[in-house]
């Protein structure tokens, strides 16, 4: 691990002292720990186009909040016997060190697509993305559906 994701873990760490996690009700704690899930499902191209440096402003909440709900359902599952949660939770706390300040990211990212092979495979990359995403589906109504490659083709025609 790098020394910037090292110092925003330390940071992270720090914030438990806000006592968020008591101030909050386990309902808000479990609602808003849902919303960081489905954030978590749907934020692959913010990893993709910022790294390790995404906006905070990105964040479904501040970032303070989310990180005081994680902490108060990990209590709570730990007290339920509940590990297997409770290590998901870590794992996804551990996201959280790949936000910054919304200057310090737009400062990395303008640095980044300063250099001209970096933007080219990075559009490169984003097409890719977009092809493979297409093809390998989304759930709709809970179900898989993809649009195949071959009809793609056909209605770009």
């Amino acid at each position: 691990m790098n020394n910037d994701l090292i110092k925003r873990a330390e940071e992270l760490d720090k914030m438990r002292l806000k006592g968020i996690s008591e101030k909050l009700t386990l309902d808000e704690a479990q609602n808003i720990v849902r919303v960081w899930g489905t954030h978590l499902e749907h934020s692959g191209g913010l990893m993709f186009l910022f790294g390790t440096s995404i906006p905070e402003s990105l964040l479904p909440y501040p970032i303070d909040i989310l990180q005081g709900a994680i902490n108060k359902m990990e209590a709570f599952y730990y007290g339920k016997g509940l590990h297997d949660k409770v290590r998901l939770l870590e794992e996804t706390e551990m996201s959280l060190t790949t936000y910054v300040s919304d200057e310090e990211a737009i400062d990395k990212f303008i640095s980044s697509f300063s250099n001209s092979e970096f933007r080219k495979l990075m559009v490169e990359g984003l097409q890719d993305t977009q092809k493979n995403q297409a093809q390998n589906g989304f759930l709709v109504d809970g179900k898989l559906w993809e649009l195949s490659k071959a009809r793609i083709e056909e209605l770009e025609q």
